[in-house]
């Protein structure tokens, strides 16, 4: 039988609330894993999980997956996406619908010649990336960084794949960022704040109870795919305007439409994901 914690999920969710929750999340796995070897069960509210430390374990869980593999789905995003009557993109599809993605942006996304293309577009914001590190170092008169470093490496984040996908800068380096822009990133960081509780809690139930917590976490959705459709706006503008040369690289989003190869609904589906996937990681 698999040790660990998996009998009283809600006084397991109150203690690891206790601990400091998804913020502390790393360092209450590593106790974990001490208390009960590299192998252990668990069940927080309604989230129940098999956690795994070893490589060697992850090679062999990868190896017995197939090609339809089951990947964790997140419960608030699926919900939102049921609520508003949204598809799902990749990184919310199951079985051969999310095969028959997949293969398809392996090909645009992953292949080492699309690489190549957007590479530039990441030493771009990676360079005025370090411009405003150093410039704010100077400016504290101490020739040190003060600046807080998970809010910049966030926006730095955020432009960087926004960069990719929509092919146009936000300009979330800059010292002043416009509204529109600002209110995209509170949207995103909304909506990961928002996630945590409801890996845990029903997400039916907080709709249900219409509580602050769903209603922000719409709410951040409905700017998110706001912003998507903007952009998508912009592409199909720039490409009839004959503003910039389809033999260049434009993003992942262009490349996609000019493609043609997904329904609409499914990109902006899958790209506003692969949006959300890439700031997280």
């Amino acid at each position: 039988q698999v040790p660990g914690e998996w009998r009283a999920g809600w006084l397991n969710l109150y203690r690891f609330w206790q601990e400091g929750g998804p913020t502390q999340l790393h360092l209450i796995m590593a106790r974990k894993f001490r208390q009960f070897g590299p192998i252990y069960r668990e069940k927080l509210g309604v989230y129940e999980s098999v956690n795994i430390i070893s490589p060697g374990d992850a090679a062999t869980l990868f190896q017995a997956e197939g090609t339809l593999p089951e990947r964790f789905s997140v419960p608030p995003w699926v919900a939102y996406r049921d609520f508003r009557n949204k598809p799902y993109g990749v990184l919310l599809k199951t079985g051969e619908a999310w095969r028959s993605d997949r293969l398809m942006l392996n090909k645009e996304v992953l292949a080492p010649e699309v690489v190549q293309g957007f590479v530039p577009l990441l030493s771009q914001v990676g360079e005025d990336f370090v411009r405003r590190a150093r410039a704010q170092a100077q400016q504290s008169g101490r020739e040190c960084w003060t600046a807080d470093f998970s809010h910049e490496l966030f926006r730095f984040a955020l432009e960087s794949v926004c960069h990719v996908l929509y092919g146009e800068r936000l300009g979330l380096l800059q010292d002043f960022v416009q509204p529109e822009a600002q209110r995209f990133i509170e949207a995103v960081t909304r909506m990961f704040h928002t996630t945590a509780p409801m890996l845990y809690l029903p997400p039916a139930l907080l709709r249900r109870l219409n509580t602050r917590t769903w209603r922000d976490h719409v709410q951040a959705w409905d700017a998110i795919f706001y912003q998507a459709d903007k952009c998508i706006q912009n592409v199909y503008r720039d490409l009839r305007l004959q503003r910039k040369s389809t033999q260049e690289y434009m993003g992942i989003l262009c490349n996609l439409i000019l493609r043609d190869k997904l329904p609409l609904d499914d990109i902006r589906a899958s790209v506003t994901e692969m949006m959300a996937g890439g700031v997280d990681t």
